[in-house]
């Protein structure tokens, strides 16, 4: 029963039982004006009818001296006068018996009265009286005589009905007390019960949530308060509950963010201390080869370009491996802060395998390991980022010709299909020294590799696998590992190839602009969604918690800025909610509040926390760090004529870019300086020269981060509206 149907149900029963008490108490009011309205009328019956006896006498001697002077002889003994007002007297005894003889019968139970009969003596008065005639002397004497006796009867009955009357109206007096104070005694003992039970009720609940809200406040988390029912405080006990279990959740969160902090920091300081090595040692070659070079050039000045070739080739090798080691420490860079674009294009797969074969070949040979080569391609071409590609390739042969000494590294290359889906599968064997399932685990992790003997005994920087696995995610694709210990590892390499879903879910994963952002006040929510418009983003606004919420699972964003201070849903409840559900979980979520309340909004799992009043530029830097700007912006059309132009303006989502279309290769170069870009399209074009220079300046360092969609055949541009409809459309 819940709290308020027990205080509810107190109530009631003391108002029943005062209730109770009230409606005694007017019942014996009311019994005892009944029982004295009844006394009043025996007593006055009484009165009538002692009234009526002396009337009666006095008339009885009147008539009594009439009749003697009758007898005497007398003449004239009653006068005229006299004698009317014995028959005025007896027509009054005749009334007064009538409405004696109905008080009789309405105050006296039956058989417990007598009727007066006095109206034959009263007729025998009258005949005497008028003409003499009648009973006379003793006759009405005997007549009179019973007429007594009856009227002393009911004066008998009149005092034993007073009494009688008079005993019930004390007994009900003394029974409404008794009753009376019987119900009041009830009444208090059961207020007292009720009252004590509530209030020992509720100081139970409360000491209990007390319990609950002090160990929570000393940090026992784990602390969970007992079952307290359905009702209100057993409502608020399973929210304090809940709450409890979402601080736990969100300090094993932290936790598990600060153990993977601190095995990162970990990892990181073990890279840094190799990476002084593996820095120091190509830095060595090239300063002690230039000195040696120097000085030679200093002592003999007619060395030949012969002399100096080893040396000069050994200070190339040395600052390729140093460039080779930067780079991958910058790629890796960009992937963790989701800058990495790709570059799609068709590409003939067997010169770019053949490509990696040749390239491969002096590692192989540097431990002596054979390379055994298997290519079974269906189709000549495939549209993929061929830059990456071969990264991938190189980084898992290049890993295979390291821990593998006078050993055999087997690359085998073929199209499978799988669920109307074509795939690009590449396997790299070795015979080297393989890994255990511990090294197994951890091999794709960033700055690690099996272990430090292993980066001492064979160097590199550790990125190598982390870097192939985030190419091959930004393709669309994924790389497994199998290994075992002494005998040698295998890594597979599955892309998704053709016109389909594949380059979809690679673009779907780039596509990530699109913003939603939470305020109640208007004027905050303007200025965030200018901000962000104007960094290239699509953005939607709501300007309650209830209605973001309702925003945030009908389109999924990829990104929430979300005001704390809100009337009704606040910004922790959206928050939590985001975080408790199946489909926003992942969402990262941007906190603006006036109240510094950084560490609390991180705890609570915001994936960023800012103090208003904010500015535009480090609103969009932060967004850029938790969501780069690469769906929805600046879009570069370059082709001659406007048959992708046509193409773009239908597809679904175009609305949302700035599209700036040109042919004149001249204008583009000055547009590239202009305007920051989010995408650039290539289409046909007549100057290939100047088109392949411009797609050679495009994949220099500067413009990486810009995705690139390229098209120049009629299969192509097939292929490209597809792709641009997959990229444009974020609702898809």
């Amino acid at each position: 029963m819940s709290f308020t149907r027990r205080l509810t149900f107190s109530f009631v029963a003391i108002l029943v039982l005062s209730l109770g008490s009230v409606l005694i108490q007017v019942w014996g009011n009311d019994t005892r004006r009944r029982n004295v309205w009844l006394l009043q009328h025996v007593i006055r019956t009484q009165s009538e009818l002692n009234d009526f006896s002396q009337r009666m006498y006095s008339a009885h001697r009147k008539i009594l001296v009439v009749d003697a002077l009758a007898e005497s002889g007398a003449q004239n003994a009653v006068t005229e006068v006299e004698r009317g007002e014995l028959l005025a007297g007896i027509d009054v005894l005749a009334a007064l018996e009538k409405e004696l003889n109905r008080d009789l019968q309405e105050y006296l139970e039956a058989g417990r009265y007598e009727p007066l009969g006095a109206a034959e003596l009263l007729d025998h008065w009258r005949e005497f009286l008028q003409a003499n005639a009648g009973p006379h002397g003793e006759d009405l004497q005997r007549e009179y005589e019973a007429l007594s006796s009856r009227i002393s009867a009911n004066e008998w009955y009149l005092l034993t009905r007073s009494d009688e009357i008079n005993a019930g109206l004390r007994e009900v007096v003394s029974m409404t007390n008794k009753v009376a104070l019987a119900v009041f005694l009830l009444a208090l003992i059961t207020t007292f019960v009720l009252g004590y039970y509530m209030t020992r009720y509720t100081r139970r609940a409360i000491r209990q949530l007390q319990k609950g809200t002090s160990e929570w406040g000393q940090g026992n988390f784990d602390y969970s308060i007992a079952d307290m029912g359905h009702d209100e405080f057993g409502q608020l006990a399973n929210s304090f509950n809940d709450m409890a279990s979402s601080l736990r959740q969100a300090m094993g969160r932290v936790r598990e963010a600060s153990r993977r902090a601190d095995a990162a920091n970990q990892a990181k300081s073990g890279f840094l201390a190799n990476m002084s090595h593996e820095l120091r040692t190509p830095m060595n070659a090239i300063i002690g080869y230039s000195e040696m070079l120097l000085e030679e050039i200093a002592e003999e000045e007619q060395l030949s370009v012969n002399d100096l070739q080893p040396d000069l080739e050994k200070i190339q090798l040395a600052g390729k491996h140093l460039l080779t080691l930067i780079n991958d420490v910058l790629d890796i860079s960009k992937i963790e802060s989701g800058r990495m674009a790709v570059f799609w294009e068709d590409v003939a797969l067997d010169a770019v395998l053949r490509d990696v074969e040749i390239t491969v070949a002096p590692l192989m040979e540097k431990n002596g390991n054979t390379l055994h080569c298997d290519f079974d391609l269906h189709d000549e071409r495939i549209r993929t980022d061929v830059t990456r590609l071969r990264q991938i390739l190189l980084n898992l042969l290049s890993n295979a010709a390291k821990f593998t000494r006078a050993g055999d590294v087997y690359l085998s290359v073929a199209e499978q299909r799988e669920d109307g889906q074509d795939y690009l599968m590449a396997v790299v064997r070795d015979t080297g020294i393989g890994m255990s399932e511990e090294q197994l685990g951890r091999v794709f992790d960033a700055f690690v590799q099996a272990d430090l003997s292993t980066t001492k005994q064979y160097g590199g920087s550790g990125l190598g696998l982390t870097i192939s696995r985030k190419f091959a995610e930004l393709l669309g694709g994924t790389i497994t590992a199998s290994s075992e210990l002494g005998k040698g590892s295998t890594f597979k390499l599955k892309l998704p190839v053709g016109d389909g879903d594949g380059a979809k879910v690679a673009l779907e994963k780039n596509a990530s602009g699109d913003i939603l952002v939470i305020d109640d006040d208007l004027a905050a929510l303007d200025l965030s969604h200018r901000a962000l418009s104007r960094e290239g983003y699509r953005v939607r606004t709501a300007s309650s918690g209830a209605e973001g919420l309702e925003m945030a699972r009908q389109h999924r964003p990829d990104l929430v800025v979300l005001d704390v201070m809100m009337p009704g849903l606040d910004g922790w409840q959206v928050l939590h909610s985001i975080r408790g559900d199946a489909v926003l979980g992942s969402v990262p979520v941007l906190m603006l509040s006036m109240l510094n309340e950084h560490d609390l909004g991180l705890l609570l799992g915001a994936s960023g926390y800012l103090v208003k009043p904010v500015e535009s530029a480090e609103l969009a830097a932060v967004v850029r760090d938790l969501l780069p700007a690469t769906a929805v912006g600046n879009m570069l059309l370059i082709e001659e004529g406007d048959t992708l132009a046509k193409v773009i303006e239908q597809l679904p989502g175009a609305e949302h870019w700035k599209i700036y279309h040109s042919g004149d290769l001249t204008r583009v170069a000055e547009l590239l300086t202009e305007l920051p870009w989010q995408l650039i399209v290539m289409g046909p074009h007549s100057d290939s020269g100047q088109v392949t220079r411009l797609v050679a300046h495009l994949r220099t360092e500067h413009w990486r981060t810009v995705p690139m969609l390229m098209a120049q055949t009629e299969a192509e541009m097939l292929s490209l509206r597809g792709q641009l409809g997959a990229y444009l459309d974020r609702d898809e």
